[in-house]
């Protein structure tokens, strides 16, 4: 499933020492899963609140140009329901349901692992 391979792939690409600007691809890319990880918290599907509580986390390790592309992934990705597979360089649908929410509470669960929260 798309959805699996861009959730993995996130894990490893959103720099966790500061000053590491991302591409822009991966940026928006990063920003879709986290626009992902909201619906599934709209939804009941993980813990509410994470997503945001995260990306203040993740704020002091991204650059100027990270911020705004990922803002640029998470806009696109609510409006088109859809997140961006980096490594294929398109745009998947994304459905929230029990099995997608659950790979996406994963996914946020390694990124609080290596912020160390």
């Amino acid at each position: 499933m798309a959805a699996s391979r861009w959730m993995v792939f996130l894990i490893v690409v959103v720099p966790i020492a500061p000053a590491q600007a991302m591409s822009r691809h991966v940026a928006v890319s990063a920003g879709s899963f986290f626009a992902a990880a909201a619906r599934c918290e709209e939804q009941n599907l993980i813990a509410p609140g994470q997503t945001g509580h995260l990306l203040e986390a993740l704020d002091p390790y991204l650059s100027k140009s990270d911020k705004a592309n990922m803002a640029a992934g998470d806009a696109r990705g609510k409006k088109i329901s859809k997140v961006f597979v980096e490594s294929e360089k398109k745009w998947v649908s994304f459905t929230p349901d029990a099995t997608s929410c659950y790979r996406v509470q994963g996914v946020l669960d390694d990124y609080r692992a290596q912020l160390g929260h």
